[in-house]
């Protein structure tokens, strides 16, 4: 009898809270396409509006762990249209990992306080600050259902891609090395992949440069160099470079290719390296082609570090006549917090961000005005 009246009171429970919940704000859960193939792009959107006009209202939406996607926070946007009257963007990326129908469930949070419980919580200064009292529904939204495919074929890299390559030399003495340059530019899934193996006989150094790797709606859109440095003691051909893709926008397979290099080594007599009675060599006592190398190293060099000196100089005039008058006008841990996330500050500093989240959202006693302080520092 005992545990029927729990079950009772437990059904009870949980149905006045979604009432409750429906009756604080209204959704609407999203995703831009029904069908998708393994790690093809999907954006899925959250919308919350706040309906209860009565308090102040925090929203909070996250994916829920799966191994059947990988989910990407794309933007989160914030609107105080007026008083008591606040709505939240939610976009994600979800790639799908397997081929089935997968269902994409989100948390979906609310908190709400009243103005007198976050006029209790300041007193006089932000250090003296106290937890403000918020009450925290959970609202059980539907999954959504997508139909992941299988590719006929197997692939390198999902997306649109294109793949460039420059070589420096077709020929080297046995102690030179050829440098070998590939570039992936394009969008879509991140996948890592090899362009070279170790060869045969040859001394292969190899190094990876991400020049930027940023989160779109279509996917990553990446920029990433290969850098090899190759020698060997006689002839050796580079293979050629062939990448196996599929493009979701057009739904069509294609291959990215780089050609061979056959390179051709000329053998040095050791015996004229050395430097002794019988056999004098003649020494120029300038090295003409390593002075020139090195200024061409050094004319990028300065050339690099003046250009990031003038980016440098430029950012920070413009931060502080625009982007950090607003944050020292911000007066509250919400306010700071907004701006950071419009001005796209967030992640440099996700630190200071999390703390201000903790104050707004968990009500942490974090130091509201050392945390202003450190992000102000941070943008002179």
């Amino acid at each position: 009898m005992k545990k029927s009246l729990g079950r009772i009171f437990l059904i009870f429970l949980l149905f006045t809270t979604a009432i409750y919940a429906k009756q604080l704000a209204t959704y609407k859960f999203f995703a831009n396409k029904k069908e998708a193939v393994v790690k093809e792009a999907i954006e899925v959107t959250l919308i919350a509006h706040q309906k209860n006009k009565s308090k102040v209202m925090f929203f909070f939406a996250t994916p829920k762990k799966s191994n059947d996607y990988k989910a990407v926070l794309l933007t989160k946007e914030i609107q105080d249209h007026s008083y008591h009257n606040t709505s939240a963007v939610f976009k994600y990326i979800i790639f799908p990992l397997k081929a089935k129908k997968i269902h994409i469930d989100f948390d979906f949070t609310i908190k709400t306080a009243t103005d007198k419980g976050i006029a209790f919580a300041y007193v006089e200064d932000h250090d003296d600050s106290k937890r403000i009292a918020m009450e925290v529904s959970h609202v059980k939204i539907k999954p959504l259902d997508i139909r992941v495919k299988k590719l006929k074929h197997p692939v390198d890299l999902i997306g649109d891609f294109k793949l460039n390559s420059t070589i420096d030399k077709q020929s080297i003495n046995q102690y030179e090395n050829v440098n070998l340059h590939y570039t992936l530019l394009g969008t879509g899934y991140n996948d890592k992949v090899t362009l070279l193996k170790n060869l045969k006989d040859v001394n292969l150094f190899s190094d990876i440069n991400n020049a930027y790797i940023k989160l779109t709606p279509e996917g990553y859109k990446i920029k990433r160099e290969y850098i090899y440095a190759l020698s060997a003691k006689k002839d050796f051909t580079i293979p050629a470079v062939t990448l196996h893709a599929y493009s979701p926008k057009t739904e069509k397979y294609y291959t990215l290719t780089a050609a061979q290099h056959h390179i051709k080594v000329t053998k040095i007599d050791t015996s004229k390296l050395l430097d002794n009675e019988e056999y004098p060599q003649t020494k120029e006592l300038i090295n003409f082609d390593a002075l020139k190398q090195f200024l061409i190293y050094l004319i990028i060099f300065i050339t690099g570090y003046l250009s990031a000196q003038f980016q440098s100089f430029s950012f920070k005039k413009d931060a502080d006549s625009t982007e950090l008058q607003e944050i020292k006008k911000a007066q509250t841990a919400k306010e700071l917090l907004f701006i950071l996330v419009n001005i796209h500050k967030e992640q440099q500093f996700s630190h200071e961000v999390k703390m201000l989240e903790e104050i707004v959202y968990n009500n942490a006693a974090h130091n509201f005005n050392k945390i202003k302080t450190t992000i102000i520092k941070g943008l002179k």
